[in-house]
């Protein structure tokens, strides 16, 4: 690929002139993924996309991918889990200690101006439940039982309604209303949340449904890009882990490598 292909593809998937005038800011970034010759299938794609969604999300795969290896932290393009299985993550990060980090990577197309609050934090909430099951619930990744294998999807929310997400909005998909200050709260039952048996019935049917996520997924990697750059960007996060799955000490280890390579999200009030 060069730097015409990239300008083809920029055109042929909606792209103007402000996107254009950045392939020289991103283009060094391809070629870093290029000479690491682990991302020939990545920077394929990129080359034939014809597609405004699918060109968004394969540029957040590459920025994603130029954090981890511009700081020596190699990752694998690809990845099956079960060899009797079609489907792949998107990246493996194999770690000093032996985990092997899973990163599925989901990036939230833009949704309708009219929607509440509770109804953003639910679109969130289906869409990650979508890179694990089917709406019937059938599993379509994270199929590894290994001791060492660590499942985490990896959300760009940048163009939800909300705005930028804050904390409080991350922890409301991922643990619902009861690990939020009471102004917070809005009607949300986590994707990691246990179910009780006070609970109203809708509720018992939303914790079934969430099972299997429960029982498969570590951690959930919120994305954020505080700049405005289309193609050549930076993105920071919030990872909030699944404490069923994943201890203090083993969340730390993995927390300071991801961390490494995609920064801690400070815009927030931490109390």
């Amino acid at each position: 690929m060069d730097k015409q292909a990239l300008s083809c593809a920029i055109t042929r998937s909606g792209g103007g002139q402000n996107a254009i005038d950045e392939i020289d800011t991103f283009w060094p970034r391809v070629e870093l993924l290029q000479q690491a010759g682990r991302y020939a299938p990545l920077v394929s794609q990129l080359c034939v996309a014809n597609d405004k969604n699918n060109f968004l999300a394969l540029i957040l795969e590459i920025n994603l991918a130029y954090q981890f290896e511009s700081r020596d932290l190699p990752l694998t393009y690809e990845v099956k889990q079960a060899p009797d299985h079609n489907s792949s993550i998107d990246f493996l990060r194999i770690l000093p200690s032996a985990d092997h980090v899973y990163l599925e990577v989901r990036l939230l197309q833009e949704g309708h101006a009219d929607r509440s609050e509770q109804d953003e934090i639910i679109r969130i909430q289906s869409t990650i439940l979508s890179k694990v099951q089917k709406t019937n619930g059938v599993p379509i990744k994270f199929f590894s039982t290994a001791a060492n294998a660590v499942n985490i999807v990896v959300i760009d929310a940048s163009s939800s309604i909300l705005g930028m997400l804050d904390f409080h909005d991350c922890m409301l998909a991922t643990h619902g209303d009861p690990h939020v200050e009471e102004i917070f709260r809005r009607g949300i039952f986590g994707l990691f949340q246990e179910d009780r048996p006070e609970y109203p019935d809708h509720i018992h049917e939303l914790a079934a449904k969430y099972r299997r996520i429960r029982a498969t997924l570590h951690g959930i990697l919120f994305l954020f890009r505080p700049n405005v750059e289309l193609l050549a960007y930076q993105v920071e996060q919030y990872l909030l882990w699944n404490p069923l799955l994943i201890d203090t000490q083993r969340a730390r280890s993995i927390y300071a490598d991801i961390s490494s390579a995609i920064p801690f999200h400070a815009e927030r009030n931490c109390d």
